[in-house]
C-alpha cells in the first residue's frame, strides 16, 4: 500500500516542481502559511505528543513550517513578477 502510494506521489511532487512561477500560487502558499500552517502543526504535535513536549515541539514545528512555506509563496511570487517581459521574451 505504501509502496502504491508513493510510486502515486513521487511523479506528482516532480510535476509539480517544474512549473512555471506562479503570483496566484505563491500568494497562496503565503496565506497558508501565515494563517493555517502554525495552529495546525501546533495542535497535531500537541495530539499525537506528550501534554507539555508535544505542545512545545508542535510550536517550534509550526513556526518553522510557516517560515518556509511562507518564503516559499515570497520567493516564487518574486520569480513571477516581471513586469516589462523580460523572461517572456527568454523563452522564445
Amino acid at each position: 500500500m505504501l509502496a502504491a502510494w508513493l510510486a502515486a506521489a513521487i511523479p506528482l511532487a516532480a510535476a509539480e516542481d517544474h512549473s512555471d512561477p506562479s503570483m496566484k500560487h505563491g500568494a497562496g502558499q503565503v496565506i497558508t502559511g501565515v494563517l493555517t500552517e502554525f495552529p495546525k502543526t501546533v495542535v497535531q504535535a500537541t495530539m499525537d505528543g506528550p501534554p507539555v513536549v508535544g505542545t512545545a515541539v508542535g510550536i517550534l514545528a509550526g513556526v518553522s513550517r510557516a517560515l518556509q512555506k511562507t518564503v516559499g509563496g515570497v520567493v516564487e511570487m518574486s520569480q513571477a513578477f516581471d513586469p516589462w517581459g523580460i523572461n517572456k521574451r527568454r523563452r522564445r
